[in-house]
């Protein structure tokens, strides 16, 4: 007997088409499984690298490089009004003189470029901005931790204060503490600028202005 199966020629086609199509299908299912795993390593691999930018606990900051700097002596973030800026002090002193709303308006060298500041606040929302005026908010940090060596060790103290009263009692040397001449020129300034104003925001600005132009102890940057 013969028991050899003949096969027309598009029989043998189809099935040569079929394999090739579960070769194909096979491909891509292991391809599939390649990505899957590379794209759950990568996942983990932003976890950790999340956790490790995380900023460190109780109040310290840490810089690119060396040890970790305490609350009381990292920058202070603080937010400008800002009316311009100019390539010489003379230009805004002069933008300064024409507008009469700028009397309490200070001119600060940061970078080469003098910046004319009328307020300086703690929070985002204490200055008051216009396109009328032509103002706008400049975020900025304020680097105090230098400023002992010209008696203005409580320079980032005042600056972050909102109250005036509590201010206000620098200006009077504790019972005991011994003042020296620095220390007692820090005072001065403190008292003349609440006797010149009540408003936080210009304080804040006039000594940022005092110990960054004049003493130089006060880094800003943005």
């Amino acid at each position: 007997m013969n028991f050899r199966k003949k096969y027309s020629k598009v029989t043998v086609a189809m099935a040569m088409l079929h394999g090739v199509l579960i070769g194909i299908a096979a491909v891509v299912i292991v391809g599939l499984i390649i990505v899957g795993t590379n794209g759950i390593g990568k996942e983990k691999a932003i976890e950790q690298e999340t956790v490790a930018a995380d900023p460190p606990t109780s109040g310290e900051t840490t810089p690119a490089s060396g040890p970790a700097i305490s609350g009381d002596e990292a920058p202070l973030k603080l937010f400008a009004k800002q009316h311009g800026v100019f390539s010489s002090v003379q230009s805004a002193k002069d933008f300064i003189a024409q507008d009469v709303s700028l009397a309490k308006a200070a001119v600060l060298q940061i970078e080469g470029q003098f910046y004319v500041w009328s307020e300086v606040g703690i929070q985002e929302d204490e200055i008051e901005v216009s396109d009328y005026e032509m103002t706008f908010r400049k975020p900025f940090f304020v680097d105090a931790s230098s400023c002992s060596n010209v008696g203005a060790g409580k320079l980032r103290s005042v600056l972050s204060e909102t109250e005036l009263s509590k201010i206000k009692v620098l200006t009077t040397a504790a019972e005991g503490e011994v003042e020296d001449e620095k220390t007692a020129e820090f005072r001065k300034n403190i008292l003349g600028l609440t006797a010149f104003t009540s408003d936080l925001r210009i304080v804040r600005l006039h000594l940022i202005s005092n110990y960054s132009n004049k003493d130089g102890c006060a880094k800003i940057n943005f």
